[in-house]
């Protein structure tokens, strides 16, 4: 069964033992005994369902793909190499695409 499913199943099933019990064993308006339930489910959830929920992050963080480059990465990776580069030699900095295109006169008509 994947994670997430389980993840969502077992947090609604605490809620529902909570409510229910609420609901049985105190005389709290229905209204507050699912605000109470809501919020006992959120504790006991977070503390007894941990693995699981490292699992389903885990499952979310694999199906997203590795984030492609692109010229601003590359361009500000190369400036801060460039400044963290020893201050004695020349450094020459990259050039962003906007600073080229107004050296060689380009003008943008999009």
């Amino acid at each position: 069964m994947k994670a997430w499913l389980l993840y969502t199943l077992a947090r609604l099933g605490i809620f529902a033992a909570a409510l229910v019990l609420l609901l049985l064993l105190t005389p709290m308006p229905w209204y507050w005994a699912t605000i109470v339930a809501a919020l006992v489910g959120l504790l006991v959830s977070y503390i007894a369902l941990s693995r699981l929920r490292t699992q389903v992050a885990l499952s979310l963080a694999n199906r997203r793909g590795a984030p492609e480059r692109d010229a601003d990465s590359d361009f500000e990776d190369d400036f801060v190499d460039a400044a963290d580069s020893d201050a004695t030699t020349p450094v020459v900095r990259p050039v962003s695409k906007a600073d080229r295109h107004e050296t060689r006169g380009d003008t943008d008509t999009d």
